[in-house]
């Protein structure tokens, strides 16, 4: 009973970070620069695959709710932003990052720098699969827009490479002192 109400709260917490992390935004054309990538690398780093999921799963089912805790608002009709696929994106990037956490650290001893950033850098891939397909997509068959893939990349990815790269490095060097500092309370 305890663990199940641990593993509720912390995803609530983890869930609120994404909130926050979300509406700290610097307008930057049709996706905006957020902290959400930074808060997905640590939910999964230090949740866990399944734990991850759930929070930012449920920041996702939250916002499509209709509660405005994505960087340009809320509701079903969000799903037609620019940005609406990295959202499910980092769903599943989040979840990723953890389950190779767990597996590349499952006493949470420490994981090694080298092994976190490796990790978040195979989510970030995710991320921006799952984002900038879906603008591709968004683009070309829903707008009727023709615009190439290269624009997409131009537009959705490269703009941003340079501050989720160093969000995966600052995550990465804290993850590990966090993942022992809580090893008692995920491993009980």
């Amino acid at each position: 009973m305890r663990k199940n109400i641990f593993n509720l709260a912390i995803c609530a917490i983890f869930c609120g970070l994404a909130i926050v992390g979300g509406k700290l935004v610097i307008p930057a054309g049709p996706i905006p620069f957020t902290l959400q990538t930074a808060v997905c690398f640590l939910t999964g780093l230090l949740l866990g695959g399944r734990r991850a999921l759930a929070a930012q799963g449920l920041y996702l089912l939250i916002g499509l709710a209709g509660l405005p805790v994505f960087a340009a608002g809320g509701g079903p009709a969000y799903v037609l932003q620019p940005s609406f696929g990295y959202l499910p994106g980092m769903v599943l990037a989040a979840a990723l990052i953890g389950h190779l956490a767990d597996r590349a650290d499952p006493q949470r001893n420490g994981l090694k720098l080298f092994s976190a950033l490796a990790i978040n850098a195979a989510g970030l891939a995710v991320v921006y699969l799952c984002g900038t397909g879906y603008l591709y997509v968004l683009k070309n068959i829903v707008s009727g827009d023709s615009t190439g893939l290269v624009r997409i990349l131009q537009i959705g990815m490269i703009p941003y490479l340079a501050t989720d790269g160093l969000f995966a490095l600052l995550t990465a060097s804290v993850a590990p002192r966090l993942r022992r500092a809580t090893r008692r309370y995920f491993l009980a």
